[in-house]
């Protein structure tokens, strides 16, 4: 289990105890009024003790440290870090179906929760190379095993995917207008747009680099979008309350149950959070395990709607081009070089141009220092071959602290940035199942492969505006105006927070 590098980890046995840098304070239980003079004491276990200038002493509690308070933290979270998740994992989703048996069994049907599962394509990719099975098998068969435990839906993150990438297509455009053009402006909405789908480089930037937060998207995560349309849309469509409804999102990365958790994504009125619980797809294989139930024999179940398939029969699936960090970079790239210059790219090219796998008279794509995770891609000027807009890729956190650095000291020149925490981007994030072999060759080489996977899973590719389903979920849903409305702009968009690191002198290790 491991989170991004974004998070520290450091050994601090099997309880959680305050980092250096912690701002989640230690508190007291007292049962009086703190004297006057009163001094800190750390015993030979490590306890910290209240002593009042009269000799009296009082044990202080161990921190207890939650999600929000890693997500508000500028120091650490300890090698228990599973204990921050324990209200985020499989077994949570299994108490939940039981606990709904119970309910049926005792006729209380009314009181059970309406469970809805997303799944990420980058996880049917990671399953789908350890029990060699087609994508559309692997999840057709998840769809299958997941009802057979009792879940209402299941859904694909793809399909949310189409609607983060036509809000975010918008929103560089309209950024691009704003600004001119001009990199670097300090103002909320500025150039370059950094994006902001992966939580470990969000968590990095809100910890440590507060001055790039204004050039971060501010559209929602593809998991946080279908987190809005199950508990919005879906909701309102089922005649059910948002609180009776228990979204779970299966997903590669270990960081996505922190985003999930982020009071961002919190309904105060229902008490409810927009993804209930994240499991990563290593966690659902163990599921698997732990219910004798097996991938590889299991029935494959037709899938429900809210997927991208093709109508009917949904015998084919389609995805967006570009790589496993969500395509972003293609189509924005593809949209804006439409709206904004006239020019007609699509995605796909860009994509097969950005890795080399093409040549394009607009399109000038390079390798930084010959590194895959760092990539440019340029669109020059069918006129003059001079650069109209130039995009970025990168992946892992050394290209990242890099970039950063540039963007600090106003040297760099992408007007946008595809920004994954993971190297080779979320096919290798830190939830994916493993290969048997754990030398450093056999790992690079089992992401590669799920990276194919994942790339040549779909048909064909398949852009948001041919999207049928969606353009009728979204009317349906905001009304005759679209993603042009009020609803859509407050729905589909999040904020970031700043973290101010305040150094704890009781997490000192002495």
């Amino acid at each position: 289990m491991a989170f991004s590098g974004g998070i520290r980890l450091t050994d601090l046995n099997d309880y959680i105890t305050p980092g250096q840098e912690c701002i989640k304070p230690v508190k007291a239980n007292k049962s009086g009024q703190q004297a006057d003079g009163s001094t800190i004491r750390v015993g030979q276990e490590g306890d910290y003790y209240e002593v009042t200038k009269d000799g009296e002493e009082t044990k202080l509690e161990k921190a207890s440290i939650t999600l929000n308070d890693c997500l508000a933290c500028s120091g650490c979270v300890t090698s228990a870090e599973t204990v921050l998740i324990t209200m985020q994992s499989h077994h949570e989703l299994l108490s939940v179906l039981d606990e709904n048996r119970q309910l049926h069994e005792s006729g209380n049907g009314e009181k059970v929760k309406y469970v809805v599962v997303t799944v990420a394509p980058q996880v049917v990719a990671s399953l789908s190379l350890k029990y060699q099975l087609s994508p559309l098998s692997v999840t057709k068969r998840m769809t299958s095993t997941l009802k057979a435990m009792g879940v209402s839906q299941v859904v694909d993150s793809a399909f949310s995917r189409d609607l983060t990438l036509a809000e975010s297509a918008r929103e560089f455009v309209e950024r691009f207008r704003k600004s001119e053009g001009k990199l670097h402006g300090e103002q909320s909405g500025a150039l370059p747009m950094l994006a902001s789908w992966c939580p470990g480089w969000v968590c990095y930037a809100e910890k440590t680099h507060a001055e790039v937060l204004p050039w971060m998207s501010t559209t929602k995560s593809p998991q946080q979008a279908m987190g809005s349309v199950v508990k919005d849309y879906l909701a309102k469509k089922l005649q059910l309350t948002p609180d009776r409804i228990y979204h779970v999102a299966v997903m590669m990365c270990y960081d996505k149950k922190l985003e999930a958790s982020r009071n961002d994504f919190y309904n105060d009125i229902y008490r409810t959070r927009d993804v209930d619980c994240v499991i990563t797809t290593g966690e659902f294989d163990r599921l698997l395990s732990e219910t004798a139930t097996s991938l590889s024999t299991a029935s494959e179940a037709p899938l429900d709607s809210l997927f991208k398939v093709q109508e009917p029969g949904q015998e084919h699936l389609y995805s967006s081009a570009g790589t496993s960090a969500g395509g972003g970079l293609e189509y924005i790239l593809s949209y804006a070089a439409h709206e904004l210059f006239g020019i007609v790219i699509s995605s796909e090219e860009a994509a097969k141009a950005g890795l080399g796998e093409m040549q394009h008279p607009l399109l000038q794509a390079k390798a930084v220092r010959n590194q895959a995770d760092h990539r440019e891609i340029t669109l020059l000027d069918p006129n003059t071959k001079q650069p109209l807009l130039v995009f970025a890729t990168v992946y892992g956190f050394r290209h990242l602290q890099n970039l950063v650095r540039k963007l600090k000291s106003g040297r760099s020149v992408y007007h946008y940035v595809e920004v994954a925490a993971c190297p080779s981007a979320c096919s290798n994030g830190g939830g994916q199942i493993q290969p048997d072999d754990p030398s450093p060759a056999a790992k690079k080489k089992w992401v590669a492969e799920t990276e194919r996977i994942y790339r040549t899973a779909a048909d064909e590719f398949q852009l948001p505006e041919k999207n049928d389903m969606l353009g009728k979920l979204i009317y349906d849903w905001f009304g005759t105006e679209g993603l042009d409305s009020a609803a859509a702009r407050q729905i589909l968009h999040t904020e970031f927070h700043g973290v101010a690191a305040e150094v704890n002198p009781l997490g000192v290790s002495w």
